[in-house]
């Protein structure tokens, strides 16, 4: 009768029996890796959203308020706004108005007084009396 050989056991076979769990270990470890950064990138990607809707807000803020001060400023440069003005603070009287004297003043009728080497009486009466 024939003996049975004994079977050999090679020398691979524990390195077999550990590598494919240390295969399996280092494949899990690196997804886990990449995955952390996927969400580190999600995270600062929301947080730089965050930011940026904030910094638009600021700016809708700010032309918002710019808009106000452009409608306050033409509002102020209205004839009505002085004279209101001008009134409250005492210098002119309920049912007076204003006059302005500039560098050519206007007579009532249209035509510009222009006397730039008249003194400042002979304009005076140039624009209440008119020429003579």
């Amino acid at each position: 009768m024939m003996r049975a050989m004994p079977r050999r056991r090679s020398l691979r076979s524990p390195l077999r029996r550990l590598g494919r769990p240390l295969a399996s270990l280092a494949l899990l470890a690196a997804g886990l890796i990449l995955s952390g950064a996927f969400v580190g990138i999600a995270i600062r990607q929301n947080a730089l959203d965050h930011e940026a809707r904030s910094y638009q807000q600021q700016i809708d803020a700010e032309l918002a308020r710019r808009a106000q001060l452009d409608n306050e400023i033409a509002q102020r440069k209205t004839d009505d706004y002085v004279v209101d003005a001008a009134q409250g603070l005492g210098y002119v009287r309920p049912r007076e108005g204003l006059i302005a004297v500039g560098n050519t003043p206007v007579e009532p009728n249209g035509v510009a007084i222009s006397a730039p080497d008249a003194g400042r009486i002979a304009r005076w009466l140039a624009l209440f009396f008119g020429r003579r």
